[in-house]
């Protein structure tokens, strides 16, 4: 199995100082779904919950083909806060500022990447970190 890690010295400079609440990307491209019993634990309001299985929910209005977190409040890439921040589920919380994910969501609302980060592998047989082949 291969472990890949992302080399923070370039990618840490570019979003040093970020402020998501000029973003907002990542909020209004995926579905935020999450174990349902989640929303309950940590006091989401069910306004905002949307069931999506049995055992599943997401977030209201991430779940279609445009997805827009309701919690959103503003206009992508520009100002924008969320209502439940405090409250916001485990995706939201895992969610870092320049990652994969980050980079996507900004991506697709046709804003620039964060940063020009290098992924390493760091697999036990290497030992030594291999830059990626481009």
């Amino acid at each position: 199995m291969i472990v890949t890690r992302t080399v923070a010295k370039r990618a840490a400079a570019a979003t040093d100082g970020f402020d998501c609440r000029r973003c907002g990307a990542c909020c209004a491209a995926f579905r935020v779904s999450f174990y349902w019993a989640e929303a309950e634990a940590v006091g989401l309001p069910s306004t905002l919950i949307e069931q999506i299985g049995p055992w599943y929910a997401c977030m209201a209005g991430s779940n279609g083909p445009s997805p827009h977190c309701r919690a959103l409040q503003g206009e992508v890439g520009h100002r924008v806060s969320c209502s439940v921040y405090g409250q916001r589920p485990s995706p939201c919380r895992e969610l870092q500022v320049g990652d994969a994910r980050c980079s996507d969501a900004r991506h697709r609302h046709g804003l620039p990447a964060l940063s020009d980060a290098t992924t390493i592998d760091l697999s036990p047989t290497s030992g030594q970190p291999v830059s990626p082949k481009r």
